[in-house]
């Protein structure tokens, strides 16, 4: 896989009004997800964040649910993944295990996924074979528009689901708090969606949606951050939970 360059991006001032727009936002939805990742290990820079509008037609280009500045992790040797899409066209997915911090192989093949607009998920399916504890993947979904390709890259670990305590819960509020404040974005992602069934996000999905555009915001320390592609990343976010 090509490693692009970053280029650092040094317009202080329009991204402090970016990072007091998130808070705003976040502000006007009910505080039930607590997704504030205190381990951000950042992507290797694999990983692609924000970008053209490809096909999009409202402005929101295909844009990944997941963690793309930092790693994130899932207890699922299955977990499911979620995007959004502004046209309801095929995309490929992919999907990628580290051999080092810089190397990837790619596993199973490439399988093209009709698409609906709005919120999309694919929980891996079996042709796939099941993650494994410890090691990190990259998960890719890709569409062809005006002669070019567009894709969107996230990184995520699988940890140990046994150092997790168990405890029963009997809402949907309450499962997706519970992942969200353990740091599993992919598990409170999916349990988010349960709540809703018309490609939309939901009040859930929306706040669980608002905290991780919070999350994507860099403290600084990340040296391989485009903070111009973050910056675009946010923004979408915050569009895709607007509409939500």
């Amino acid at each position: 896989m090509r490693h692009q360059p970053f280029r650092f991006w040094r317009n202080s001032h329009r991204f402090t009004s970016l990072v007091v727009g998130v808070l705003f936002l976040m502000t006007t939805f009910p505080a039930s997800a607590e997704f504030k990742p205190r381990d951000r290990k950042p992507a290797s820079g694999n990983t692609s964040a924000g970008g053209s509008r490809g096909c999009s037609s409202s402005g929101i280009p295909l844009t990944q649910l997941a963690p793309q500045t930092f790693v994130g992790k899932t207890a699922s040797a299955r977990p499911t993944f979620a995007w959004y899409m502004s046209s309801s066209q095929n995309v490929r997915f992919r999907l990628f295990e580290f051999n080092s911090a810089k190397s990837v192989k790619q596993l199973g093949k490439v399988q093209e996924i009709p698409t609906i607009v709005g919120i999309n998920q694919l929980k891996l399916p079996l042709k796939y074979p099941e993650l494994t504890v410890g090691k990190t993947y990259l998960w890719q979904i890709a569409i062809d528009c005006n002669n070019d390709t567009i894709l969107n890259q996230a990184e995520f670990t699988v940890i140990q689901p046994q150092s997790l305590p168990k405890s029963q819960f009997t809402t949907i509020s309450e499962r997706v708090n519970y992942y969200a404040e353990n740091e599993l974005w992919y598990e409170a992602m999916e349990e988010a969606l349960k709540a809703t069934d018309n490609a939309k996000l939901g009040e859930i999905g929306t706040t669980l949606v608002q905290q991780l555009a919070q999350s994507e915001i860099s403290t600084g320390s990340d040296s391989n951050i485009d903070l111009k592609n973050i910056q675009q990343r946010i923004e979408h976010l915050q569009k895709i939970a607007s509409e939500n």
